[in-house]
């Protein structure tokens, strides 16, 4: 049965996030854009920031649902117990943050892309992430918007893969049934396990060759390049040999 539409895990699949020098640099820039709008020495803005992140953390493991950028910087700024903050404006700073190290595709994510999009296969984004505007940013800086008929950030929809509710959305978007879709993603629970509980096909997107954790359902196929991707879609998924494990 052949593939309509592909989705794509965002982080680590399409695009490589940065290194832990660069998120270094990148805590820093906005640990100290935030202590100058806030007017409050850095060390106390990090700990109330470091504070709401481990809380935001144990929230969207035990509901998985998301919180967003927003809400994160309001909760940091009422533990510092400041009123009227221009939470705009601290946006903007964490966003605009990641630009000074500039993340980038992934090696043969942009001849996947266009290779998908010549050959009239629909493409979504389902990502998880707190900052769906760096997300939009990024491909709008990379021209790649109009490559995707549909881009879903847990920070603007809620769900987090791998709940049902953020592939079905995807799926309705894309105007196909489960078994006429893939999706590629890197990690096994949230991209592998949330696509096949929807029925669609997967491929885990495994570049550095990890073992695959034990217990968990596994993937239609395992990849270590993205432009293999093509293969399956046009050759393998339209045969028999694309439910093989």
């Amino acid at each position: 049965m052949a593939i309509e539409a592909v989705s794509f895990d965002f982080w680590e699949t399409l695009f490589g996030f940065l290194s832990l020098e660069e998120l270094e640099e990148v805590r820093r820039i906005r640990i100290g854009g935030f202590s100058r709008v806030l007017r409050r020495p850095p060390k106390e803005v990090e700990e109330a920031f470091g504070q709401v992140m481990e809380e935001m953390n144990r929230e969207r493991e035990s509901t998985g649902l998301e919180v967003p950028l927003n809400e994160i910087i309001l909760r940091t700024v009422r533990k510092l117990h400041i009123s009227d903050p221009p939470l705009r404006r601290l946006e903007e700073i964490y966003v605009n943050a990641v630009f000074e190290r500039l993340p980038g595709p992934l090696p043969g994510a942009l001849e996947t892309i266009q290779g998908l999009v010549r050959n009239g296969v629909s493409l979504a984004i389902i990502s998880n992430t707190i900052h769906g505007q760096i997300e939009r940013a990024l491909l709008k800086h990379y021209r790649l918007c109009d490559a995707f008929r549909v881009l879903l950030f847990s920070s603007e929809v809620r769900y987090r893969k791998p709940r049902p509710e953020i592939f079905r959305m995807a799926l309705y978007h894309l105007g196909v049934p489960p078994d006429r879709a893939l999706h590629v993603g890197d990690t096994p629970d949230a991209d592998v396990t949330g696509a096949l509980r929807m029925g669609m096909r997967s491929v885990h997107y495994n570049p550095m060759g990890a073992p695959y954790p034990p217990g968990l359902p596994r993937p239609h196929h395992t990849i270590r390049h993205l432009k293999e991707v093509l293969r399956l879609v046009f050759s393998d998924f339209s045969s028999s040999k694309g439910w093989c494990c």
